[in-house]
């Protein structure tokens, strides 16, 4: 039966993450950049909007994110990925506050 368990919580999380967003309100959906963004942020978590944070915030959470990942024994984004998936969220990112 934990064979049954564990097969069933693999298949669930397969088929989540190859899922497609369930917003639909991300900037630049299907853009080479968004496709990046969603692949490696997607395998935790539903990823934030752009929006979420600023600019300058978007690097620390990246930072944040990558810890978790290798925490959680899920390989680390490489650093291509890195740097198109900040690219992404700076660009869209909310403006400054100040």
């Amino acid at each position: 039966m934990p064979a049954f368990i564990a097969t069933l919580c693999m298949a669930v999380m397969l088929v989540a993450c190859s899922a497609p967003p369930e917003r639909t309100d991300y900037p630049d959906m299907g853009s080479p950049l968004f496709n990046n963004y969603y692949a490696q942020c997607s395998q935790c978590h539903a990823p934030s909007l752009p929006s979420a944070h600023t600019a300058a915030e978007w690097p620390s959470v990246i930072a944040r994110m990558q810890l978790h990942r290798i925490e959680s024994r899920i390989p680390p984004i490489m650093a291509a990925d890195m740097v198109r998936v900040r690219d992404y969220l700076t660009r869209y990112a909310r403006a400054d506050d100040n």
